[in-house]
């Protein structure tokens, strides 16, 4: 299967993303830091990265930044708590290929996951995003 990081600051979340991944085979590696996260992926390369938004020592969306930089092949999905459209959209900005919000349900995570391994590879350099809201009815 494939190699993945998670890199969380909260263990009991940590511990829930990393048993998920396992639970589908794949070889994990586990960080409560965004520094020794970074150094995980610039030496291994890993298919995919679970990463928090808000982390204690770092942001998220730089971990993505420079993930990607490092890593290009690297396919990031960011899993945080912050549900609003302009975190979202710079996520996506930065790299991620997918978002995931707190609270999750198990297969939301596993989807995410089985999306990033399909992903055919490296995004365009610039990205256009269009959201479409729907009208409220009068």
């Amino acid at each position: 299967m494939a190699n993945i990081i998670v890199i969380e600051d909260h263990p009991p979340v940590l511990k829930l993303l990393s048993t998920l991944c396992r639970a589908e085979g794949h070889e994990v590696m586990a960080f409560d830091n965004g520094r020794a996260g970074l150094d995980a992926i610039r030496e291994l390369s890993p298919d995919v990265v679970l990463v928090d938004r808000r982390l204690g020592d770092t942001d998220g969306l730089d971990v993505i930044r420079e993930a990607r930089e490092s890593s290009p092949s690297t396919r990031c999905v960011m899993v945080s708590a912050c549900s609003e459209t302009r975190d979202i959209v710079t996520a996506i900005r930065r790299g991620a290929c997918d978002y995931v919000t707190k609270p999750f349900q198990a297969e939301e995570i596993k989807n995410a996951v089985n999306r990033a391994l399909e992903d055919p590879g490296t995004p365009p350099a610039r990205q256009k995003l269009v959201i479409i809201c729907p009208k409220k009815a009068a």
